[in-house]
C-alpha cells in the first residue's frame, strides 16, 4: 500500500474530534519548545560573538621589593576611554577608573620580553593593545615594569618574585580586592617573559641542560648569546622556585625554551597556548617545538607570520626610529592583523580556561 493511500486510511478510519485535539495540543508544546530552544541559542551565540562588555581601565601600583618598581593594572571598568600618553606610546583606556562592579573578575599575569636589557629592565608597555584587549573581555591583568637584574641567572629569581609581588601588592589594593579572584590566575609571557612565565608556573630552568644546547651552536643566537659553555654550568642544580602560582591556563608567544629539559617541566601540567614566528630566529627546533614535544599534555599551538618581535604592537614613530629590528617586519607581513588575530585568539582561550 503506498504511503498516501495509508494515511488517507488512517484519517477515514480512526480521525476523531478528541485524537485531533490531542495532535493540536502535542503540535502547539514541540513548537514551544523549539522557540524556547531557537531563543537559548541565539542568546549563547550572541555571548561568544561579543565578550567585549567592558572598557579598559590602567592605573599604576608601586610594588615594594629589594628594588622598589611599577606595575599596570589593566581591569574591566563602566567608564569611557580617553586615549592618553605614556612615554611614546598611546593607550586606550581610562585612568584610574573605577573597576566594574560585576562578579569577581579573573587575573593575567605579564611578564615582557627584555633578555637584552636584564641589567636596564623593562616595560609592559610596547604590549599595551594586547592587555587592554583583555580587559574589554573580564580580565584583571598585571604588567610589572621588571627592573634591571646584575645578572642573568638572578634575573630567573628576580622576575618571577616581581610577579608574584605584583599580584600580592594588587589583591591587597583596595579598588581591586574584592573584584580580582585569585584562583582564576593565569599568565602570559613573551621570549624571556615565556620562560618567566613557565618557572612562575612551576617548571624547573636547567642551566647545565642549557649550556649542553649552545655549545657549539651558532644557528640559535637568540637561544645562546652570553651562556657560558665552558662547564662552569654543568653541575648547577635547578630548584622549583619559591614563588610559584596555582596557575589554571598559560600563554607563551616565542618562549625561551632552551632553559627547560622535559623533567623540569612535569608540573606545568595546565593548558598552555604556544605561539611560533614564522621568520623567528629563535630556533623553534630548541625552543618552542622542543617545549611542546616536553610538555605533559600537548599544547594548542599556533603560528604567525612575522619575525620574534611580532608580539609587540605595532611601533609609534620614535620606537621604531630607535629599535627598527623589533619594530619593523617584512613588506608581507601586517602586524596589526596579527594583533587581530592573536587578540581574539588568546582571549577565547583564556575565557575557556579561567
Amino acid at each position: 500500500m503506498r504511503g498516501e493511500d495509508t494515511m488517507t486510511w488512517i484519517n477515514a478510519e480512526y480521525r476523531s474530534p478528541e485524537l485531533d485535539w490531542t495532535f493540536r495540543c502535542v503540535a502547539v508544546h514541540i513548537r514551544a519548545l523549539f522557540l524556547v530552544f531557537a531563543l537559548l541559542v541565539a542568546g549563547a551565540s550572541c555571548a561568544q560573538a561579543d565578550p567585549q562588555r567592558f572598557h579598559a581601565g590602567i592605573a599604576r601600583i608601586t610594588v615594594q621589593d629589594v628594588v622598589p618598581f611599577d606595575a599596570v593594572v589593566v581591569y574591566p571598568t563602566g567608564a569611557g576611554e580617553v586615549l592618553f600618553q605614556d612615554g611614546p606610546y598611546t593607550i586606550a583606556a581610562s585612568r584610574d577608573a573605577p573597576i566594574a562592579t560585576e562578579a569577581p573578575f579573573p587575573i593575567v599575569l605579564f611578564s615582557h620580553g627584555g633578555g637584552e636589557t636584564i641589567k636596564a629592565g623593562g616595560s609592559p608597555l610596547p604590549y599595551a593593545a594586547l592587555l587592554t584587549s583583555l580587559a574589554r573581555e573580564g580580565f584583571v591583568v598585571v604588567a610589572p615594569f621588571h627592573p634591571g637584574s646584575k645578572r642573568p641567572r638572578e634575573a630567573l629569581e628576580d622576575r618571577p618574585r616581581q610577579i608574584h609581588k605584583a599580584l600580592n601588592a594588587m589583591l591587597a589594593d583596595p579598588r581591586f580586592a574584592t573584584r580580582a579572584d585569585p584562583n582564576r590566575l593565569g599568565m602570559m609571557g613573551f621570549s624571556y617573559g615565556g620562560a618567566v612565565a613557565l618557572i612562575v608556573a612551576g617548571a624547573v630552568p636547567d642551566l647545565a641542560h642549557l649550556a649542553a644546547y649552545c655549545r657549539d651552536r651558532i644557528d640559535d643566537p637568540r637561544a645562546c648569546d652570553g651562556v657560558p659553555t665552558d662547564g662552569s654550568l654543568a653541575n648547577v642544580v635547578g630548584k622549583r622556585s619559591p614563588d610559584a602560582l596555582a596557575m589554571k591556563a598559560l600563554v607563551l608567544m616565542e618562549p625561551w625554551g632552551a632553559l627547560f629539559d622535559r623533567n623540569g617541566l612535569t608540573s606545568v601540567d595546565m593548558p598552555t597556548l604556544l605561539y611560533r614566528a614564522e621568520g623567528s630566529d629563535l630556533k623553534a627546533e630548541g625552543n618552542i617545538l622542543a617545549l611542546a614535544a616536553a610538555l605533559p599534555h600537548p599544547p594548542r599551538q599556533e603560528t604567525v607570520p612575522g619575525g620574534h618581535f611580532i608580539f609587540v604592537d605595532p611601533c609609534p614613530p620614535a620606537p621604531e626610529a630607535d629599535a627598527p629590528a623589533v619594530c619593523r617586519d617584512a613588506p608581507d607581513v601586517d602586524r596589526a592583523a596579527v594583533h587581530r588575530r592573536i587578540e581574539a585568539e588568546i582571549g577565547g582561550f583564556l575565557r575557556r580556561n579561567l
